[in-house]
């Protein structure tokens, strides 16, 4: 500092004297900085001297002077000064030499039209993610100025949106040309642009949307982004329309792993149309050629590959293929496949205050409604046999018929038909529920009731089946019999009840041998998860004996 901390104070008032004199202004300002231009982040002169750099720019005309000060002021500081139009454009160069870019700066010189010039440059070198900060910046509400709402200039907004379509179209034409074709996680190849920043500033402009989607050299990387990031509800059918070539994602045609990014592209397809019904009858042709070739090529249907399909994978394949495929062969067999998918159970949960009044729905009955939703999508496909279709309606579980019936958006008019009449033949069944202890109380013999529940979720691993386990367990109805047949890993980590430690005391007595194997198996990692406890107890008397 050139002049001591005592005497800053004293500096300070003399700079904003009236009577300074110009020629003292270089002295002053040397008296008020750092040797090394810098402030300390905490030091209390530099509050001092934030308080007057307004004061201090209005007086001092010497250009190298202002460049020292806007050195020394902070970054928000100096773009507040620009947006009150303190500093001017002989001051800008000073600034871009001492301060990055930011989309505070960027929005500050926006206000001021001799500033557009410098900001359209500067608007060059921002990437994907600064755009809708600069955007958003230039929106912030002006405490000064609350009779005006800040927008976005015209020409700034341009220029943002022209920039981001023109930073995804160079990334679309380099995934075109890159060797790194791996796949992410996320399930898309790694090098696919990411371009959610770039529509949150198209979403400003959407009078300009029928022009950008139509552009010779962006209308591609336009297409994709109206496709993936907005509502259906807010693209006309003619933008819609236009947006067909990008559908199918022809960049992700010859990628070098057929059956991960046939798969992929397939599942994007569907995800596309899911979000945009209306494509299912303007890319009927598109879709069916691009479903062919992905099925083909990525043999998503090979015997071989579909005996190794977990049932989710089978049932994801599924939808996706009932929103694009036209292929009545491909889809017949897919209904066949997913008709043969393990049955899932129903079973009533306890009431709990975030119930819905009235009757329970189906969804929330079954374990699993993946292979109901999955058919009921399937059928919605026009190309698939209904009678195909219908026929499965015997092997459905009652409680998936009635899914027929109650969801309308997703089952079409003639297989609610359909499953109607199949309903009101079926026997009267009632869906086992899982009652509290005080219902229990009322029953004649409650350990049959609970094994009837354990007999219900048997060799199923649904959302229902840790609800069984722990209503038993918390239950003083609950017997040994009934324990020995939960699994393990639900009864020793279940420390609010004490089964699994009456058990131990029971088991192992007051032997130390005992207890030391139990602590070394219990310190073994357990593999096989789907171990009861009374298997583990089994286990564990077997070591013992063998010890």
């Amino acid at each position: 500092m050139a002049v001591q901390d005592g005497e800053y104070r004293m500096w300070a008032a003399l700079a904003r004297r009236d009577d300074l004199p110009d020629a003292a202004h270089g002295a002053i300002i040397h008296g008020l900085l750092p040797e090394d231009g810098a402030f300390a982040s905490s030091s209390w002169q530099h509050g001092v001297f934030k308080e007057m750099l307004p004061s201090l720019f209005a007086r001092v005309a010497d250009q190298g002077l202002r460049d020292r000060l806007i050195a020394a002021g902070t970054s928000g500081q100096i773009a507040g000064l620009i947006h009150r139009n303190v500093l001017g454009p002989d001051d800008v160069p000073g600034v871009l030499r001492h301060h990055r870019v930011t989309d505070e700066l960027i929005a500050a010189l926006a206000r001021h039209e001799t500033h557009r010039e410098v900001v359209l440059d500067l608007v060059k070198e921002l990437r994907l993610g600064d755009l809708v900060t600069a955007a958003m910046s230039c929106e912030l509400l002006d405490f000064e100025e609350l009779d005006q709402i800040p927008r976005v200039p015209s020409w700034l907004l341009d220029a943002l949106v022209r920039h981001g379509l023109n930073l995804v179209t160079a990334r679309l034409n380099a995934f075109g040309t890159s060797g790194d074709r791996r796949s992410s996680k996320y399930g898309r190849p790694a090098a696919w642009p990411s371009y959610e920043a770039c529509h949150l500033v198209l979403e400003r402009c959407p009078d300009e949307w029928p022009t950008l989607v139509e552009d010779t050299v962006n209308g591609q990387a336009m297409r994709h982004i109206l496709l993936d990031c907005v509502k259906t509800e807010e693209i006309s059918d003619e933008i819609l329309a236009s947006c067909v070539p990008a559908l199918c994602l022809p960049e992700w045609a010859t990628l070098t792993q057929p059956g991960t990014d046939h798969r992929g592209r397939l599942r994007h397809m569907a995800r596309r149309v899911a979000a945009h019904p209306r494509l299912r009858e303007m890319a009927a042709e598109q879709l069916k050629d691009a479903a062919d070739q992905c099925v083909g090529e990525g043999r998503l249907l090979h015997p071989a590959k579909v005996k190794r399909y977990k049932p989710y994978a089978l049932t994801s394949l599924a939808a996706d293929l009932a929103l694009t495929s036209g292929d009545s062969g491909q889809l017949a067999k897919l209904c066949t496949l997913v008709s043969r998918l393990p049955e899932p159970i129903a079973v009533q949960r306890r009431y709990t205050d975030h119930d819905e009044d009235g009757p329970i729905r189906p969804k929330l009955l079954l374990s699993s409604d993946s292979r109901i939703s999955t058919l009921a999508a399937l059928a919605r496909n026009p190309h698939l046999e209904q009678s195909l279709v219908t026929g499965l309606l015997g092997r459905l579980h009652p409680v998936e018929v009635q899914w027929l019936l109650a969801y309308d958006k997703e089952v079409p008019a003639w297989l609610r038909q359909a499953a109607t009449k199949h309903a009101a033949s079926l026997p009267p069944w009632e869906v086992p529920r899982i009652l509290s202890d005080t219902e229990l109380d009322t029953c004649a013999d409650p350990q049959a009731v609970m094994q009837g529940w354990l007999d219900t979720i048997r060799n199923h691993s649904g959302c229902f089946y840790d609800q069984v386990e722990y209503a038993i367990l918390a239950s003083r109805h609950r017997t040994d019999a009934l324990v020995r047949q939960l699994p393990a890993d639900i009864v020793l980590s279940n420390y609010q009840v004490p089964v699994a430690s009456e058990a131990l005391l029971r088991t192992c007595g007051s032997d130390p041998t005992r207890w030391q194997t139990m602590a070394e198996m219990l310190a073994t990692s357990r593999l096989d998860h789907s171990e009861t406890f009374g298997q583990f107890i089994d286990r564990f008397h077997a070591e013992c004996d063998g010890a």
